[in-house]
């Protein structure tokens, strides 16, 4: 939905754009970069079963991982950056950079019930009233609403980070809690 998404539309605006360049795309390449650095390290041609994971990476001592590395880091970080302008950082489901400032459209409609999920298999949910959630959550809740493939993650100022997903034909919402990389 890039295109769509880019222009004038009915869901978002975005009031920072940028155009469809390669620093656009950048994120996305650089991971592909990556995995295929990866591949030429520790692929083996006599064996396409060969997995190569986590532990691969955490302890790769390649140079040019190493700067494709550093790379993600500072793009993350830009990405972060761009999150304290007021409104939202819009990507693509490929990690394509839109643009920033967006404010979900959608004439005030509020959300008044979601479902918010209490297992870790997304199973199970439980209704809940939305009359005591902020603008954050309202626009992510009703771009969910209406864009199905969306996924809205919710930065709250106290730092509590929700996820909000379309699921099963309601807006369902979840609480992010990072779980910890071992090794990391």
């Amino acid at each position: 939905m890039s295109q769509e998404l880019s222009g004038e539309n009915s869901f978002i605006n975005i009031k920072y754009r940028f155009h469809a360049d390669e620093p656009r795309r950048r994120f996305a390449m650089l991971m592909l970069r990556i995995m295929n650095t990866f591949a030429k390290i520790y692929g083996d041609i006599n064996d396409p079963e060969k997995v190569i994971g986590w532990h691969e990476y955490v302890n790769c001592q390649n140079e040019e991982i190493a700067l494709l590395d550093e790379a993600i880091f500072n793009m993350a970080h830009f990405i972060a950056t761009l999150a304290a302008t007021d409104g939202a950082v819009v990507m693509t489901k490929q990690q394509e950079l839109l643009g920033f400032g967006g404010f979900v459209l959608g004439d005030n409609e509020k959300i008044g019930i979601v479902h918010r999920v209490i297992d870790l298999d997304c199973k199970r949910t439980k209704p809940e009233l939305t009359n005591m959630v902020g603008t954050r959550h309202q626009g992510a809740y009703r771009l969910c609403q209406h864009l199905h493939d969306a996924l809205a993650v919710v930065i709250s100022q106290d730092g509590d980070v929700e996820l909000v997903k379309w699921l099963d034909g309601v807006v369902t919402c979840w609480n992010y809690a990072p779980s910890g990389v071992p090794g990391f």
